[in-house]
């Protein structure tokens, strides 16, 4: 099937020309038509499946020029937020809609502007809902209400913020809720936000044929050694670090540019601008490395990614899913690597229960011992200095 095929309305088929989309994804082609019969949906597929298109080919479709907020779309985070409007924006070029980002960490006036005069919303849930209470955002017209990645916003705790938001939405309305994985405490939602939702379920994992994993048994102290004698051996087109903590992801960070590797830490402790800027030198390729936690990389859409490095293990498996669905996508090959110490064995068995991915082992034995400064020496001396001062 192409979209052609698809009844797709003239002006957004020629959108989707000029971006060269062609064929739609299994995701796309299963969950676009009854969208489009006005259906409430919950879909899931895996990371990188395509269902920011999924959901926002019909919404551009159903959304009528000149008449302002027909469509609300949350997402976890600021760079997911961002992406999903870019893609919304090409889909709707030749309709010519306003699409608005709503997210904290900027100014809102120029989000009060773009509320008032956009066609399509697209948000974080405690930015949207702070526009709410001001009285900035009219929802009166809203007739589509997007969830992507809810699995994620309820692990970051908005779901009192998103219960809050659909109770200043229309009741006729059409609901779609999105998501790589879905667990139980996703429940509460489906049921109380969809009406007769049809559940659309396609690929939830990996190809393990294009995805090799694999973990390396290590003592903590030597876990940093590994890494850089890992990454230096594989050698990467483009890779993730993830680790679990703001503070291990910069320590980390600083510590692989003091042996000579680029690297940009992003977590949620970074102002947008400097969150950004990491970003697009990752997107443009200017660096290789990017050390990440699980919050920020939720926006990562970069298709050459060839490794995932585990420095830290999750404590929820679906984030284990989400992290390695990062790689080995539009059919290129990836790999996985997770460094293992005692801390992260008890979430590796909780992944391999859930999940049963084929995992193999390393065994490296011999590699170069690496200092590793938790913190920063500024950050020392500043200390030093009070204690001084005192």
């Amino acid at each position: 099937m192409k979209f052609e095929n698809m009844n797709i309305q003239e002006n957004v088929l020629g959108s989707l020309n000029n971006i060269g989309f062609k064929e739609p994804t299994k995701i796309q082609s299963e969950t676009i038509p009854i969208i489009k019969q006005g259906y409430d949906v919950i879909g899931q597929s895996k990371t990188g499946s395509g269902k920011t298109a999924a959901f926002g080919i019909p919404l551009v479709e159903k959304v009528t020029k000149g008449t302002r907020a027909q469509a609300l779309v949350l997402a976890p985070t600021r760079e997911l937020a961002k992406q999903i409007a870019s893609e919304i924006r090409k889909f709707s070029d030749l309709k010519g809609l306003s699409v608005q980002t709503v997210y904290g960490g900027v100014s809102m006036r120029p989000q009060i502007m773009g509320l008032k005069n956009s066609e399509i919303i697209v948000g974080t849930p405690g930015r949207i809902l702070d526009h709410m209470r001001r009285g900035n955002f009219d929802t009166k017209n809203v007739k589509m209400f997007v969830l992507d990645e809810a699995d994620r916003m309820i692990d970051m705790g908005f779901i009192d913020d998103i219960a809050k938001i659909e109770n200043n939405l229309p009741d006729d309305r059409q609901t779609l809720l999105f998501s790589a994985t879905m667990p139980r405490k996703l429940n509460k939602i489906t049921s109380r936000f969809t009406e007769n939702a049809k559940r659309i379920k396609t690929e939830t994992k990996v190809d393990e044929g294009l995805l090799e994993q694999h973990y390396c048994d290590v003592k903590p102290y030597e876990k940093f050694s590994l890494l850089v004698h890992l990454m230096k051996e594989e050698d990467p087109e483009l890779a993730i670090i993830f680790c679990k903590t703001r503070r291990e992801t910069s320590a980390v960070a600083s510590n692989l540019k003091k042996q000579g590797i680029n690297a940009e830490a992003i977590h949620g402790g970074l102002s947008q601008h400097q969150r950004e800027k990491a970003l697009k030198k990752f997107h443009d390729g200017r660096i290789r490395f990017l050390v990440a936690t699980d919050v920020a990389s939720r926006g990562i859409d970069v298709d050459n990614i060839s490794h995932i490095f585990n420095y830290r293990l999750p404590s929820n498996a679906e984030d284990y899913v989400n992290r390695i669905g990062r790689t080995a996508r539009a059919g290129k090959s990836g790999k996985v690597i997770s460094l293992l110490s005692k801390d992260d064995h008890a979430s590796f068995r909780r992944i391999m229960e859930k999940y049963s991915y084929k995992v193999g082992k390393l065994e490296i034995s011999d590699f170069k011992e690496i200092p590793f400064r938790k913190r920063s020496s500024k950050r020392r001396r500043s200390y030093k200095n009070y204690r001084r001062r005192r």
